[in-house]
């Protein structure tokens, strides 16, 4: 466990659409392929200037995980906080560092 994750306070499982075939019939089905996993989730904001020159206020979200964590883009995430909330989360583009990935995430309302 690297420093970084002793500091993560938040876990999340990760689900993921794969095919599958049961008696020749070939289907899409969500499966969890992690759970418990340490993480952390955060919530930034950035400002930018929309046309008529008024500045727009984004939140941009990430999600923090270990390096041999398996998740990739697109894959689903229910990250439960330190506070019990749960949240859905679909990931994006992701970052690997030395101890940790970066992902951005997209908070999804109907998942």
């Amino acid at each position: 466990m690297s420093v970084l994750e002793r500091l993560w306070k938040d876990k999340m499982a990760v689900y993921r659409w794969e095919e599958q075939t049961i008696n020749n019939i070939t289907s899409s089905d969500e499966i969890l392929v992690a759970t418990d996993v340490k993480c952390q989730y955060s919530k930034g904001s950035l400002n930018d200037v929309g046309e008529d020159g008024a500045p727009n206020l984004v939140n941009s979200y990430t999600l923090f995980c270990g390096i041999n964590t398996d998740i990739k883009e697109g894959d689903k995430v229910i990250v439960t906080q330190r506070n019990g909330k749960k949240i859905t989360l679909i990931v994006g583009e992701g970052f690997p560092y030395t101890n940790h990935q970066e992902f951005n995430v997209k908070r999804s309302e109907k998942a």
